[in-house]
């Protein structure tokens, strides 16, 4: 399934499209800055490895930053913080449940390249920090990434985008629809999943020390305005 997922997303990717990177950001011009800001809805927080437990959003924001550089190229800063709602989590190796809420808190730095009209790349480095209740040291995971982003117009508002970016023991993907609602304003609504593999669990405690796999997914829904 996983594969197929993303298979379309690639699909999309490929496809012709008249605008440059997918949302929010339309073009590249020196001194165009875009700013977004939203949040997420039916998102869930998912740990399996050492612990096994999954459990909803409770709250949680996005925000991100891009600058046009000229010459096809632009810079982009996005972070965000998520927190769960309180869930049921065994551990497999002290044979125990214990009721806890799962944290997240992502920053990350690209560099665009545009390739085409319809497509650009992206190579940058990501980090997540995530924590659980006070028995558990928080664990940091980050590495460098790249993949590939671009959208399809619609019509003379709406407009398809989808990207993937991967890297060690990281990998993300969306695919949504951006709606202008103003001159210089769209409200973009995406569902994307991002998983990191191998993060430190330490427990010092039970002088417990493992390792642990999450998975975050749901639909983001942003506003981005653009200045020029």
């Amino acid at each position: 399934m996983k594969k197929k997922i993303i298979a379309a997303v690639l699909g999309v990717l490929m496809a012709g499209a008249t605008a440059a990177y997918a949302s929010p950001v339309t073009d590249f011009e020196k001194g165009d800055i875009t700013v977004e800001f939203g949040s997420t809805l039916n998102s869930t927080f998912h740990g399996s490895g050492e612990v096994e437990g999954e459990a909803g959003g409770k709250s949680g924001f996005k925000y991100g930053v891009t600058a046009g550089l000229g010459d096809d190229w632009a810079i982009q800063f996005k972070g965000g913080k998520f927190k769960s709602e309180d869930f049921s989590a065994y551990s497999t190796s002290l044979h125990t449940t214990v009721n806890t809420y799962g944290k997240s808190t992502h920053q990350e730095f690209n560099l665009i390249r545009r390739l085409s009209p319809n497509v650009a790349a992206v190579a940058g480095w990501v980090q997540n920090k995530f924590s659980y209740s006070n028995t558990v040291e928080p664990a940091t995971i980050a590495s460098v990434h790249a993949g590939l982003i671009a959208n399809q117009k619609l019509d003379e508002k709406s407009t398809l985008f989808a990207a993937v970016f991967g890297g060690k023991d990281v990998l993300f993907w969306e695919a949504g629809i951006s709606y202008q609602i103003a001159k210089d304003t769209h409200f973009n609504v995406s569902y994307g999943e991002r998983q990191f593999k191998n993060v430190d669990l330490d427990v010092p405690a039970y002088s417990l020390h493992k390792k642990e796999d999450y998975k975050l997914k749901g639909i983001t829904c942003l506003f981005s305005v653009d200045f020029k």
